[in-house]
């Protein structure tokens, strides 16, 4: 028998939030507003302006051969960012899982993490590391690897959280039979049960962090570019010298550049880290990379990785904290003192708002705020309308695919590429497409917000479509339901969760999205639309950080009262109602 290919496992847990117990637990909507009403208050004390930087940041050559040495440069930062966002992560983990207060603390602030804009990061991190760093390459290699570690980070710690809370309990009762201490328990079950599923989280967000990596390479900051030498640099450098061909090199290259880290990182640890999931009786093996194989001949690779299994394996065993035995917790004093906490928490907000409004109003003034409001707004209302449309294309086109086993692997791994993709590499050419046609209005900008979280939905319905029990199918084909029955009570049933994991993973990275979508440059025309995302820029090209602050943290409110107001409780009611078993 044929193995089978190495596919994308995707799965409702990559972008569902912590599970219902921990959130109760260690942390609700309320822990993080508290952290968010924190941060609104240093927010008001930020300087209105920033000191003047000397110097003046030279064009990038845009010659074919200085590509390769930008992606070089690119490639580096990536692989530097992802190794620190996930050394931090477990750090970060295992600080939550071994002290009560450390969860109470970071929990709260995961929630606001994962709701803060990652395009913001590099508007706020660049003036200051300019400061402190007056050296370009120093002050170009922190701002891009900080934004990278933003984008991957806080997903990270998510995914492994939710792993640690899911440890099957005769797993921890076969820890208890052998007594090993809470860090062999650490190393030794509850980081090999989430390396899968740590795996295809990094894979689901890379293309966020390319998004992030491009973007903070070619920062627009007080009236002119910051060209950080990259891909994302010379992809901007282009645009300003509306060089077509530049830009088509440039997303060959990026492609290249994709399909290596493909066959040369994510599918090997894709492969290697199957033997960490919980197999089933008769299932077909993957068939190993070319890569992976051709590695495993090797004599030297193999000394390497025996020398690194032995130094793991005595780095796990070692005799460090107590032993470990099983908590169990009693709900009678949540109940108790939960009206109490939640009260305290509503004061804390409230002196938090308090304190902040003086320092607000002196600094930006009623009408800024009430701009900054209006302009959310219209950002969530494009956001939606958008996403709305996309699902009215893949909802149907996703399902008649994923029913269709002969293409569902195929086109499943086309949308893995798409969605890895850096979608505002093909931001130049729209706004090219629409300075050549002045008579189509600003509003197509628009469908730029989606054309890479579009993928996510995409995704999500396919494999949902795609997981469906054929015999469900096959009960409803000989009870003739058909029409817009078959939907109702069939179809849309099974593959939403699928689909609202896809949605909500699509609206986060839309609203990311919004901050390059509504300001665009091409030469010396730039195209805006109203929306926080434009407020956010116009403020970065004045070099107003305190502006861009503040509009930072207002997407951050928005996003922060969709998660606790619109998309947990939807997750909550799929799982309890429409999860099959």
């Amino acid at each position: 028998m044929r193995d089978r290919q190495q596919e994308f496992p995707f799965s409702p847990e990559l972008c569902s939030s912590l599970p219902a117990p921990c959130r109760e637990q260690h942390g609700s909507w309320l822990a993080g507003l508290i952290v968010f009403s924190v941060i609104l208050l240093c927010v008001s004390c930020l300087p209105s302006t920033i000191p003047a930087f000397s110097g003046v940041v030279e064009a990038l050559p845009l010659g074919l051969v200085y590509l390769p040495d930008y992606a070089v440069q690119t490639i580096g930062r990536m692989l530097l960012g992802l190794g620190l966002s996930l050394l931090s992560a477990l750090f970060c983990v295992a600080f939550i899982f071994r002290s009560r207060w450390a969860a109470k603390c970071l929990l709260p602030l995961l929630d606001v993490g994962q709701s803060f804009p990652v395009l913001a990061i590099p508007l706020l991190v660049l003036p200051f590391v300019r400061v402190q760093m007056p050296t370009q390459a120093g002050g170009a290699e922190v701002v891009v690897i900080v934004t990278i570690w933003c984008s991957q980070f806080w997903g990270m710690v998510q995914v492994l959280c939710q792993r640690f809370y899911g440890v099957p309990a005769e797993l921890e009762d076969v820890v208890c039979c052998f007594g090993l201490t809470s860090w062999q328990k650490f190393w030794q079950l509850e980081v090999p049960f989430a390396i899968p599923a740590l795996v295809r989280k990094t894979m689901l967000s890379m293309g966020g962090s390319w998004f992030a990596a491009l973007y903070a390479e070619s920062v627009v900051l007080d009236g002119h570019n910051w060209l950080f030498a990259g891909i994302g640099s010379y992809v901007r450098q282009a645009a300003s010298e509306r060089n077509v061909g530049a830009l088509l090199t440039a997303l060959a290259c990026m492609l290249a550049i994709i399909v290596l880290f493909d066959q040369f990182l994510f599918r090997p640890l894709s492969a290697w880290a199957v033997r960490f999931q919980p197999g089933k009786v008769g299932e077909p093996h993957l068939a190993e990379p070319w890569f992976l194989r051709l590695l495993r001949r090797t004599h030297v690779f193999r000394l390497c990785v025996l020398m690194c299994v032995k130094a793991a394996r005595r780095f796990s065993r070692l005799p460090i904290g107590s032993r470990y035995v099983q908590k169990h917790t009693v709900g009678g004093a949540k109940s108790r003192y939960g009206k109490v906490v939640g009260g305290m928490g509503l004061l804390a907000v409230a002196l938090a708002s308090v304190l902040a409004w003086p320092h607000l109003h002196a600094a930006y003034g009623l009408p800024v705020l009430l701009t900054v409001l209006f302009c959310g707004g219209m950002t969530g209302m494009r956001v939606f309308i958008m996403v709305g449309l996309v699902s009215l294309i893949w909802i149907p086109l996703g399902v008649w695919l994923g029913l269709k086993s002969s293409y569902a692997g195929r086109m499943q791994r086309f949308i893995q590429y798409c969605t890895v993709f850096p979608a505002n590499l093909f931001f130049p050419l729209w706004a090219a497409g629409l300075v050549a046609c002045p008579f189509v209005p600003t509003f197509w900008q628009s469908p730029l917000i989606v054309l890479g979280a579009q993928w996510y939905i995409a995704l999500g319905v396919l494999a949902g479509a795609s997981a469906y029990p054929s015999d469900l199918l096959e009960a409803a084909r000989n009870l003739n339901v058909k029409g817009g029955l078959w939907w109702r009570r069939v179809l849309l049933p099974g593959i939403l969760p699928y689909y609202l994991a896809g949605l909500v993973a699509a609206t986060s990275s839309a609203w990311n999205a919004a901050i390059a979508v509504e300001w665009l440059q091409w030469g010396q025309t730039t195209l805006s639309v109203h929306g926080l995302g434009s407020f956010m820029a116009k403020a970065s090209a004045r070099g107003d950080v305190a502006s861009v602050a503040l509009g930072a943290v207002a997407m951050c409110l928005f996003m922060m009262f969709l998660n606790a107001f619109l998309w947990r409780p939807l997750s909550d009611y799929v799982s309890r109602r429409l999860k099959l078993n």
